[in-house]
């Protein structure tokens, strides 16, 4: 039998690992008398972590199934009954477990004969609907969006050359000739600004890298929203024609094949945008931009 070491004052307890004691301080033990006033509040993300649901333990198991077992857009997930089984709960809770990943949009659950489900393409608005959320709360600022922006746009620039498409091309010219239209109403100006954006979103449809294109895409929404904040028709036309300009040279460098040239390019671009959206003096950089959900429409 294995013999304990002598107990010090501030030890009143031992608990067991397998068969090894282990020593448990007397200060540490709850006391039921004690004042529960005077203890720490218990960080939030502890307290949701303790009283985490059995279905979103599952959720996780099942994700973690599709991943392992390289499960494609559209393939099945086994049957509820082969679920249950597989992860010994019971019907409600994958339902459960179902109804969260589809509302995450990795999986798309149907009714009937055929039914059940199945794995989905998760959308890239799903996505970037999911950043607004979180960044809602971090009180990012107009002038931050840019900082980000000055980094990954000439990288956007740079990677999309000999990746663009005639399709992409023809669509580029078309959200330029939008550009050179002169703005009458103030829907027409906010067409107008749209088009300004949509002529980097062909880019970011074309980017070979996936990563860049998501953060391309975020910070791409985020502009979009900002100028709806701010009032499409609050920048002045000089404005427009340099946006017009810094396009056109971006289409001959991508037309020519150089990428460098293509990345100084829009670096330009970004910081000549820059001083005009957030000029050194103006105090709504300072404001936060995500103050309601993005539109993804």
């Amino acid at each position: 039998m294995l013999g304990l070491p002598p107990c010090p004052d501030e030890l009143r307890a031992w608990a067991f690992w397998g068969d090894r004691p282990l020593p448990i301080r007397s200060d540490l033990i709850y006391d039921h008398k004690m004042d529960k006033s005077a203890l720490p509040p218990l960080d939030p993300s502890r307290r949701a972590s303790i009283k985490r649901k059995r279905s979103d333990a599952v959720a996780d198991l099942i994700r973690g199934h599709i991943f392992q077992a390289g499960l494609q857009p559209n393939d099945r997930l086994p049957q509820e009954g082969e679920l249950i089984e597989m992860f010994g709960c019971s019907r409600s809770t994958i339902r459960e477990a179902l109804k969260s990943l589809e509302v995450q949009g990795l999986v798309q659950n149907t009714t009937g004969p055929g039914g059940g489900a199945r794995v989905a393409p998760v959308s890239i608005n799903r996505i970037v609907g999911l950043l607004s959320n979180y960044f809602y709360f971090q009180s990012i600022s107009t002038a931050q969006i840019y900082q980000i922006r000055r980094l990954i746009e000439p990288e956007l620039a740079f990677s999309v050359v000999g990746h663009l498409t005639a399709a992409h091309f023809a669509a580029l010219d078309r959200a330029i000739a939008v550009q050179e239209h002169h703005p009458g109403g103030a829907e027409d100006w906010e067409h107008h600004r749209h088009a300004e954006i949509d002529f980097h979103d062909i880019l970011i449809e074309a980017c070979p890298n996936p990563l860049l294109g998501l953060v391309a895409r975020f910070v791409n929404e985020a502009i979009r929203h900002l100028i709806g904040k701010l009032g499409v028709q609050e920048f002045a036309s000089s404005f427009t024609c340099e946006n017009i300009e810094f396009h056109k040279r971006l289409m001959a460098a991508f037309r020519s094949g150089n990428a460098a040239r293509a990345r100084r390019v829009m670096l330009d671009h970004v910081l000549s945008a820059e001083a005009v959206v957030v000029p050194a003096e103006d105090r709504r950089m300072d404001l936060p931009v995500f103050h309601q959900p993005l539109r993804l429409d």
